[in-house]
Order: C-alpha cells, then structure tokens, then sequence
C-alpha cells in the first residue's frame, strides 16, 4: 500500500531537513519519506488520497504498538531470565504505558514533527501515538531487525530505566486484587488497629488473605496505607518481584 502513496510535499516544504530530522532521531536516513511523514500526521490532518480516502498516522501507530509490545517483550525476556510470567507482563506494560511513550515523544521532539490541525494543549497522546506510529514505519522502511536495534539502543538504553520502573509506585491493592479475579482466587483484608503510638496517632494493620493463606502484612497510619502496604507484600510473593 505504502509504495503507491504520493510523496507529500506540501507538508514539510523541506525535505532535507526532515530527513535530518529523521536521522537525529533514529540515527539512518529512510527510503521512503512519505511514511515518515505519515507517522506524524494525525487523524487531524489526513493526507487525501484516491477521491474518498484519507490517510493518517493511526494504521502505523497500530503496528507499531505491535512492534514495540515484541521487542519489549524480548528485552525483558533475556534481562529477567528467572522471572515469572507475571513479572515481566507488568514490567512490558509499565514500559509501553500511554504515560511513558507520552514522555519519551516528548523528550525526542516530537512536538516539533507532529502535525495536526487541532490544538494539543494537554493532548499530550498525540505525541505517544506517533511515537508508535515511527516505530510503524520503520518497520516497514527497514524491517524488523533494525527496528528493534532502534527501540533498545536509542529508547530503551537512552530513556528507559528498568531498575526504577521496578519501583514504581502504585495502587498495590487493585493489582493484587485483579490477580485475585484472574486467577479466580478468593481475596480478604484483615484490619485491625494497633495501640495508641507515642504521637497519639493510631496505627492499623492490615493482613493480606489469599486463598485461606496470610501472603502479605502491613501497617500505616490508616487503614488505606496498611492495606498497601500489605498488598505490596503480598504482589511481592505472587508476581516474585
């Protein structure tokens, strides 16, 4: 489909410096602009071709959440040898999350390549979108193989700090309870509240009870924090964090 699509000049009147732009970003030059381009024409924007039709950057981006979804997934594969399955699913989709691909779009420039003819103030998906949809057309300009040399040593090596994501902080309860379902397992907190602490503030703890078993305790200043506390304890165990 791409090899019939007519280049689109009118969109970057320079095509030298996109190309530079290109290389900067990826570190090669493309052999079909045109598809380039297209990744960064959002649905806003689209490109008329063949009477009725219109094209944009949304095809790509779903190829590219593709690519990048196998590379994630083989990255990790190696880098964790002995985690479980659990694991690395929440390590992939950390990676890849709206919020993430948001942010690395955005350290690459790409407020400067997107174009769209509505205002992205606060829209911030724009820029995460056609970073998939980059990823998209590589693919198709340069196959898989430099594709993922792209995703691991000018994204994953550059941007992405592993050893931090593992720490990320989240609602530990509604994963462990998610798991729970999934894996149709039965799921209680016990809660109690401790004694008075020397600053007259109560302390509660929280018991995690997975199938009959106690997987996870904590404490906290309220029952909220406790039940946190005690469910990141407890997802510890289940995904063998």
């Amino acid at each position: 489909m791409f090899k019939h699509i007519p280049p689109v000049k009118y969109y970057f009147s320079r095509n030298k410096e996109f190309l530079r732009q290109i290389y900067r970003l990826t570190g090669f030059y493309p052999r079909n602009i045109s598809i380039f381009k297209i990744a960064f024409t959002h649905k806003s924007a689209s490109i008329q071709f063949d009477n009725d039709k219109y094209i944009n950057n949304e095809r790509l981006e779903y190829l590219g959440d593709a690519i990048l979804a196998a590379v994630i997934a083989d990255y990790l594969f190696s880098y964790f040898p002995f985690k479980k399955e659990g694991f690395l699913t929440k390590m992939r989709a950390r990676i890849v999350s709206r919020e993430q691909l948001n942010e690395i779009a955005l350290k690459l420039g790409f407020q400067q390549l997107v174009v769209s003819q509505m205002k992205i103030n606060g829209t911030k998906n724009i820029y995460g979108n056609a970073f998939e949809a980059l990823i998209g057309a590589i693919y198709i300009d340069k196959g898989y193989k430099k594709t993922k040399k792209f995703i691991i040593s000018r994204i994953i090596k550059k941007h992405i700090n592993i050893n931090d994501l593992i720490l990320v902080d989240s609602d530990y309860k509604s994963q462990l309870i998610e798991f729970a379902q999934k894996n149709k397992l039965e799921i209680q907190f016990d809660d109690s509240e401790a004694d008075i602490t020397e600053q007259n503030s109560p302390t509660f703890i929280s018991k995690v009870i997975l199938n009959g078993q106690i997987l996870g305790t904590g404490t906290g200043t309220s029952k909220k924090e406790a039940q946190q506390n005690a469910s990141r304890e407890a997802l510890g165990k289940v995904l063998d964090i």
